[in-house]
């Protein structure tokens, strides 16, 4: 292989040559001969010269004949140390190999690279073979990779390079890229960190246009890089947050919390992971049940309460209204309709108080007796309605029928204890319902006594036992018993009464003495208590306690104890009666903000357009009105029950079309879901992966579900679109698989080529053979760097071994030639005239081979060189070809003429050394 020139080697003027001068091995510069230093000063100095009498030199550098030696180490030398990069690109537009122009482009400029870049791209194109020449003459790691760059690539442009392109190819081409356009389209395609920096190194200093983009790339990618962080840091501190809101015990504006979290991790989730989506759904999930069931807990504490107020309203009605019709007939009597409604409305009301609640039994039990105490009234009003013109006729009578008017009284059935209608007492007089009065309460007497004598039996076992609390519970009965006695009958059980009472009144005394300390201390926890600050309905709670201890002990007798216990309680109370009395506002206050919850709701849903409402605001507003209405606690419930029927209706023309919304967005998301199950299985799988990506999208414009549904239909989705992404990861674990068993494959064709090569050094046939069979092996789609290097380490030595064998033969055909002398003359048509001299031809070989002359020989090999290199500057006819050309030409040379045996003899050694040397 020619190289460029090395003009230290030797000094003008024909000195000897260094013994070192010799062909270097491929890759490294060849040290020309002396004349060949001289010819480079004289090249110098001959340009020198003209660029003083003619500005374009140009036309003398094309004049340069490639083909011949040393005007090529001349076009070398030019392209490398031209004054001008405009003499550097004539020089290397006229290199004929790219083995030539490959050592030139490291040490060049960016300008001159791009020319470098250029003209090999075209001799790629226009002549591959010499390509694999390049490669086998080539042993610099460096330079092959080069080859490999500016060959392989040679069709490459800027538009072509796209982020399909190898990532490896991109970062060569950005910093080895034939033209600025190329560098800069890979660099611009190369997305890693450690590739940009890479390529900014490379770029420094050589190649500004690069380094810049990189260098801005590199801060973008920083830039990027600390943004995504940080939003990772925030949807890691969003997570810790929810886990933490979903176990804390402050339920203080805990559903505000949730929302707020939810608003945060919309901002968000488009760059969490699937582990953060779970991990946030699961903690956030957990806050919604929580929600829910403070929610629910609270709604039911309310319904509760609610319900126990309406009871106890219903009761209190019932027995005031069943009060007032004992003590007073109303002035227009009785009216039915007033009484049927009022039973069935209270029906109604209990009806419903008690559905799903569990009622006291006494409670039930006082209903059932006021109701059927009502219904006896009811029935009694009726049939007199229904007799009232033969009750009348009866009464106006002078003389009625005594018989028929007690019927008629006894079909009427007036309950008793109750006011009397005029005409039934009118009736009652003229049956003489005196004498039925006394004979009533004769009859009720013998009752009485009955009854005293069982009390009084009770009374004195209660004594004996020691029960303080009943026996004093029993006198009471039995003094109310003892009064209802008639003077007869109470004598008789006066005495027994009077020496139960004063055994109770010892008891008492007994008893007084032994609570007296218990009684001193609940004074003085009363006080105590009076002292305290604390919630009132917690103290109100304490005071009641207390009260009923001290109730519990039967009271005192000491009047003195008893008023400061009083007192004590007293004082304690007053912050709570405070407080109750502020408490009472405060319902008030709550329900003027139910009654304007209600007058918003209502305007809200008079004015709404269903047709274009946004769901997501209406779901808000449904939410908040109950909450708030939740919040507006406590209520007077009598106020409240028709805010309460107002507010339920008003929800229920909210819910209705936010169900039916909601209906319709589930039945969307059930499409999506069956849509992304049908893909699973679907092909390509690259359209698959791209329409889950767009029904992911197409899932987030969905709007309101509910949340139960939401949840399930989520995790259908995902689990489809985790199975399509699935079908991905198994084919990139497919392809990794295939490419392992290919890189195996081509380690062990490159192995067996090696040894096969090593063992077939000499037979031409194999080792093409074996060239082929590595071209065509089978290779994965990356390439390792140390196995990419054996496998250009191979084809050059086969490249190699293939190119010494085939000179060998070329040399040993010429042998044969220069032995048959002018017995086997070549072609003669291009043989020139007169023929060069047998020693011309010894010399000129040795020029073509790049082998030295000997000594005396130096003065005719700078003459033959200058006047090539004058015939070529002046437009003189030059052979053209390469230098196997030369070397046939002057074959043919010696061959035609007769070479005289002295000089056969002294020149065939130096002929066959040339040879020898061209073979390598």
């Amino acid at each position: 292989m020619q190289a460029g020139v090395d003009v230290t080697r030797c000094s003008v003027g024909g000195h000897r040559l260094p013994d070192s001068d010799r062909t270097r091995s491929p890759g490294q510069q060849l040290a020309l001969p002396c004349g060949d230093s001289v010819m480079a000063a004289f090249i110098k100095k001959l340009f020198k010269n003209r660029k003083s009498d003619n500005a374009q030199p140009q036309p003398d550098v094309s004049a340069l004949n490639p083909d011949k030696p040393d005007e090529l180490n001349a076009l070398i030398e030019l392209a490398r140390s031209a004054e001008t990069n405009s003499q550097r690109g004539v020089a290397i537009d006229r290199i004929p190999h790219i083995k030539h122009l490959i050592p030139l482009y490291s040490e060049a400029s960016a300008t001159v690279r791009n020319r470098l870049a250029g003209r090999i791209s075209a001799l790629a194109s226009q002549h591959p073979e010499q390509v694999e020449q390049t490669r086998a003459a080539l042993s610099d790691p460096q330079q092959q990779a080069l080859v490999h760059q500016l060959c392989q690539s040679a069709d490459m442009d800027a538009e072509q390079i796209s982020a399909e392109t190898d990532p490896q190819k991109l970062l060569s081409l950005a910093t080895e890229g034939k033209t600025a356009a190329v560098r800069l389209a890979a660099a611009e395609r190369i997305e890693g960190e450690d590739e940009l920096m890479a390529v900014q190194r490379a770029a420094k200093g050589r190649d500004k246009g690069v380094y810049q983009l990189t260098k801005k790339r590199l801060q973008l990618l920083r830039q990027e890089k600390d943004r995504e962080q940080a939003v990772q840091n925030a949807i890691e501190d969003l997570i810790r947050q929810a886990e933490e809101h979903a176990k804390t015990d402050n339920l203080q504006l805990y559903a505000a919390r949730v929302e707020s979290l939810q608003s945060q991790w919309k901002n968000l989730s488009s760059a969490a992971s699937n582990n953060q989506h779970t991990a946030f759904l699961t903690a956030l999930d957990a806050c919604n049940r929580r929600v829910r069931e403070v929610e629910e807990a609270s709604a039911r504490e309310a319904e509760s309460h609610h319900k126990q107020e309406e009871r106890k309203a219903t009761l209190d009605l019932l027995r005031d209204t069943l009060n007032s019709l004992r003590e007073a007939m109303p002035e227009r009597g009785p009216s039915l309709s007033s009484l049927d409604a009022l039973q069935k409305t209270q029906e109604n009301r209990w009806m419903e108080a008690t559905r799903d609640s569990e009622v006291a039994k006494s409670e039930q039990k006082d209903y059932q007796a006021l109701m059927l105490e009502l219904r006896h009234y009811i029935g009694s009003v009726q049939r007199l309605q229904q007799q009232q013109e033969a009750l009348q006729s009866l009464v106006d009578a002078e003389s009625p029928d005594s018989a028929e008017l007690r019927q008629l009284l006894e079909t009427i059935d007036w309950p008793g204890g109750y006011a009397q209608p005029p005409a039934l007492e009118t009736a009652a007089r003229k049956l003489g319902q005196a004498r039925e009065v006394r004979k009533t309460q004769t009859s009720d007497q013998k009752t009485q006594v009955k009854a005293l004598d069982d009390l009084l039996e009770k009374l004195e076992k209660a004594l004996e036992q020691d029960q303080y609390s009943e026996s004093r519970h029993l006198h009471k009965q039995a003094q109310h018993a003892f009064n209802a006695l008639d003077h007869k009958h109470a004598s008789q059980r006066q005495a027994h009464l009077t020496l139960l009472g004063r055994q109770l009144q010892d008891l008492q005394d007994w008893r007084g003495f032994a609570t007296r300390p218990k009684q001193e201390e609940l004074c003085e926890a009363m006080e105590y208590l009076a002292t305290q600050h604390m919630e009132p309905e917690a103290k109100a709670t304490h005071i009641k306690e207390l009260q009923q201890e001290w109730r519990d002990l039967g009271g005192s007798s000491d009047q003195s104890l008893w008023q400061r216990f009083k007192k004590a309680s007293d004082i304690a109370y007053e912050p709570c009666q405070e407080y109750f009395a502020a408490k009472s506002e405060l319902k008030h206050v709550n329900i003027d903000k139910r009654q304007a919850i209600c007058d918003q709701l209502a305007d809200f849903v008079d004015n709404a357009d269903w047709q274009n409402a946004d769901w997501k605001a209406v779901e808000r507003i449904h939410r908040v009105a109950r909450q708030e209405w939740r919040e507006a606690w406590p209520v007077d419930f009598k106020a409240n029950r028709p805010l309460q029927k107002r507010f339920d209706h008003l929800l229920k023309q909210v819910e209705a079309p936010l169900n039916e919304e909601r209906q319709k967005n589930e039945a969307s998301k059930q499409a999506i879901v069956e849509r992304a199950q049908a893909l699973i299985d679907h092909e390509p799988l690259s359209e698959a992966m791209e329409q889950a990506k767009a029904l992911q999208k197409e899932w987030q414009g969905i709007g309101i579900t509910r949340h139960r549904e939401d949840r399930k239909l989520w995790q259908d989705f995902r689990a489809a679109c985790d199975a399509i992404f699935a079908r991905r990861d198994a084919q990139r674990a497919e392809q990794v698989a295939e490419d392992t068993v290919a890189l195996d494959t081509l380690k062990q064709a490159i192995e067996d080529s090696r040894q096969q090569r090593e063992a077939a050094q000499d037979d031409l046939a194999t080792l093409r053979q074996l060239q082929q069979a590595l071209r065509s092996a089978p290779a994965p789609r990356r390439i390792p760097a140390p196995v990419s290097d054996e496998l250009a380490t191979e084809k050059s030595a086969l490249d190699q071994a293939i190119q010494q064998l085939e000179r060998g033969q070329q040399v040993a055909d010429w042998e044969v030639r220069l032995h048959a002398g002018n017995s086997q003359p070549g072609d003669g048509s291009n043989l020139p005239d007169p023929l060069p001299s047998p020693r011309e031809i010894a010399i000129r070989l040795e020029i073509a081979t790049g082998l030295p002359s000997p000594e005396e020989d130096q003065e005719l090999r700078m003459k033959q060189q200058v006047e090539r290199l004058a015939a070529g500057l002046t437009g003189g006819n030059g052979s053209a070809g390469s230098a196997e050309d030369e070397i046939n030409r002057l074959i043919d040379c010696w061959c035609a003429q007769s070479i005289e045996p002295s000089d056969a003899e002294s020149l065939m050694p130096r002929l066959r050394n040339a040879l020898a040397n061209w073979q390598g």
